[in-house]
């Protein structure tokens, strides 16, 4: 579950029936939507999270917060914190009363998205193309360019045609699983201390910490 979650907030289709060249529909409007996100300098969201596979049964779904600043962000789930200052990751497990310190994985390597960048991550490595709008949403199909290196084949976007903002995020799993991302609430530069990013061993006197870390 701790992968999936930071899969952040992750192709066996054929590529060779997907078209070559550059979707200009859906360029225009993720063109629009980066240009708009990466003006904000802060950001808190709401959501709630569902993870589906029936083959195995599963269908779990949970509700968190994520506060991101630049490439620090903090995330709230399911009895656990996250957070990064953009050099390393905490994993605070509080049943556990564990931390669990981690360097941040190369994302050209790794079957990894950062919690960071959930609302950005059509940004590099994907090709893209746009199916359809539906009930005042764009919703666009993601394509990973490296898809042999990735857990999962395609990811959907769903995007408010009218506030130009990430409503939900679909990933589709090569194992069946389907990992929904649906934002409840979207607020833009608040204030948020730098202090919300590091972690202080104070504030978890009992807990253990295991370094992770090569």
């Amino acid at each position: 579950m701790k992968k999936i979650l930071t899969v952040a907030l992750t192709t066996l289709i054929s590529l060779g029936s997907f078209a070559q060249e550059v979707d200009e529909k859906a360029k225009g409007i993720l063109d629009n939507l980066s240009a708009k996100t990466k003006a904000y300098k802060t950001i808190k969201a709401d959501f709630k999270f569902t993870i589906n596979n029936k083959s195995e049964g599963l269908n779990e779904t949970q509700t968190g917060k994520i506060q991101i600043k630049g490439n620090k962000y903090f995330l709230s789930i399911a009895g656990q914190d996250v957070m990064s200052d953009g050099k390393t990751i905490y994993t605070i497990l509080k049943d556990a009363e564990e931390v669990q310190i981690n360097g941040i994985p190369d994302e050209d390597e790794e079957d990894f998205i950062s919690p960071n960048k959930i609302f950005t991550l059509y940004e590099t490595g994907f090709k893209y193309k746009y199916v359809k709008e539906e009930k005042g949403e764009h919703i666009i199909n993601l394509y990973p360019k490296k898809a042999e290196e990735k857990d999962f084949h395609r990811i959907a976007l769903y995007i408010n045609k009218v506030k130009n903002q990430i409503g939900s995020v679909k990933i589709f799993g090569k194992d069946g699983s389907i990992t929904t991302y649906n934002i409840s609430a979207f607020t833009a530069d608040s204030i948020i201390s730098d202090s919300k990013f590091t972690f202080n061993k104070t504030n978890h006197p009992n807990y253990e910490v295991v370094d992770l870390r090569d």
